[in-house]
């Protein structure tokens, strides 16, 4: 059993080796995006199930309901997040335009590692920061289009 340090720099745990292995994100030297290493080739050997299947720990039960917790905040897919709240915050008129393409682009961003990474969820997320996103911040963006050549000619 282990303890872990989180990206917030707070210890969790404890936690099996497996668990681990199969939750440690890692990006591979020439690629952009994380992946979870049970996703990796060459980790493939460490991930084969045993003949036996293992007696769950408490803290792998624990772990159970941290994933569903996953499914309603995704956590795992940060991009899927960040989408999510700049779609919804994109509905504010003034700052709707600065906010719904950054959802738009995050909210692809957060499909696509979701489809690498099928444990990591968000695609609900991610689909609510691209529509809000892309409707909102496109929207007002043609908004503030259309108030600009409108005083453009009532100027002259």
């Amino acid at each position: 059993m282990y303890k872990i340090l989180g990206s917030d720099g707070n210890e969790y745990g404890t936690v099996s080796a497996e668990q681990v292995k199969k939750k440690t994100p890692v990006i591979p030297k020439g690629e952009l995006d994380w992946v979870f290493l049970d996703s990796l080739p060459e980790f493939a050997a460490a991930f084969t199930p045993s003949s036996v299947p293992p007696r769950m720990p408490p803290s792998a039960r624990a772990s159970k309901s941290a994933d569903g917790l996953n499914a309603i905040i995704p956590y795992k897919n940060a991009r899927a997040l960040v989408a999510y709240y700049l779609g919804v915050f994109s509905v504010i008129p003034p700052i709707g335009a600065l906010l719904g393409i950054p959802a738009l682009v995050l909210g692809i961003l957060g499909l696509r590692f979701r489809r690498r990474n099928p444990e990591a969820g968000g695609s609900v997320h991610a689909w609510i920061g691209i529509v809000l996103g892309g409707l909102f911040g496109f929207g007002y963006l043609a908004l503030i289009v259309l108030v600009i050549i409108v005083h453009r000619h009532s100027v002259r």
